[in-house]
């Protein structure tokens, strides 16, 4: 991407923010409210995260999905704090989970508060959000949501069995990823589709737009834990490597490494026996096979998917400011 569309892009996603203002001003209140109705501590750890957290994408997505249909009532917002509530459940397991200490440049709730609050909020947080989809009397939406939440952890778990596997096959990547990450964007936008009153074509159409988008967005992720630097990320460069941590680099890596470099990850990767140099060395073996270029090929093959899904939905300004949000995406820094 050349520097005249990045610059479109940040034009693009600033201005559906701004169409979008007064309705994720009220998602903020109604997050912020149903915070300070629970007790003082899970208030506390559910404010630290969310306020850590960047562009309130998957709520923008959910936000902008309703605009299309001239929604901008009081369900997509109950329903944008919900899927805002789902995805800060998950970063609070999953820090725990994998022992994280920064989360956007800021310590971790868990090593703030520990483990054992730090997933009680996550419940609290989810189960808060199934009271907000219900408030919505949407059924629909309710059911892509819940799915969404129960492949999420699935995701999680399966994740969890292909980890010290540089092995893994492509497959069972894109599985895994689907599930944990790009679900969520998919009902996010779906949802706001359902709850505007969609045929069921907008609703393959938005949740087609969202499913790709998350998909690129896991495989950037995966890069930025090596060629990124550690305070754009909110996080230690290389922490998915030290926890032998299955991407599409080391699968991609592992498939056309020699002998000797799959000793490497073996060592590395399986047996978490690293030393200094090592992070290095497989940035070396990434670099020689050209990982980083297939891998960000790769994204742009999902980002189109995503922009082509578009076509079936009416708003020309609002699909113009979703382009250049999925485009933004391969530059973005998280």
């Amino acid at each position: 991407m050349n520097e005249l569309n990045t610059k479109n892009s940040e034009k693009g996603i600033l201005q559906l923010r701004q169409v979008l203002e007064k309705s994720l001003e009220a998602v903020n209140q109604e997050i912020i409210s149903r915070l300070n109705k629970s007790i003082p501590l899970i208030s506390d750890i559910g404010k630290h995260l969310i306020n850590a957290s960047g562009k309130r994408l998957r709520p923008l997505l959910t936000l902008a999905m309703a605009a299309q249909l001239n929604d901008y009532s009081k369900n997509p917002i109950l329903l944008a704090a919900a899927v805002e509530f789902i995805h800060t459940a998950t970063l609070l397991h999953d820090d725990v989970v994998d022992e994280s200490n920064l989360r956007r440049g800021k310590k971790t709730a868990n090593i703030i508060w520990g483990n054992e609050f730090s997933i009680l909020a996550g419940d609290f947080l989810f189960a808060q959000s199934f009271e907000l989809m219900v408030e919505t009397k949407s059924i629909k939406a309710l059911s892509s949501l819940a799915s969404a939440s129960c492949k999420i952890t699935q995701g999680e778990f399966q994740q969890m069995q292909i980890a010290n596997k540089p092995e893994t096959s492509q497959e069972d990547y894109f599985e895994v990823i689907g599930k944990k990450t790009a679900e969520l964007f998919g009902a996010s936008c779906k949802s706001g589709i359902i709850v505007a009153g969609g045929n069921i074509k907008q609703q393959k159409a938005a949740y087609g737009y969202g499913f790709n988008l998350g998909l690129a967005f896991q495989i950037i992720d995966d890069l930025m834990d090596f060629n990124n630097l550690p305070n754009k990320m909110g996080k230690n460069l290389g922490d998915d490597f030290k926890l032998g941590k299955t991407t599409l680099p080391v699968i991609l890596a592992w498939q056309k490494s020699n002998p000797r470099e799959k000793k490497f990850w073996i060592k590395t990767l399986k047996e978490l026996n690293q030393e200094d140099d090592d992070f290095n060395n497989a940035i070396d073996i990434f670099n020689k096979y050209n990982i980083f270029n297939e891998c960000k090929k790769k994204t742009e093959e999902y980002i189109s998917m995503s922009i082509k899904s578009l076509d079936e939905l009416p708003n020309r300004e609002i699909n113009n400011h979703l382009i250049n949000l999925a485009n933004e995406s391969i530059e973005r820094s998280k």
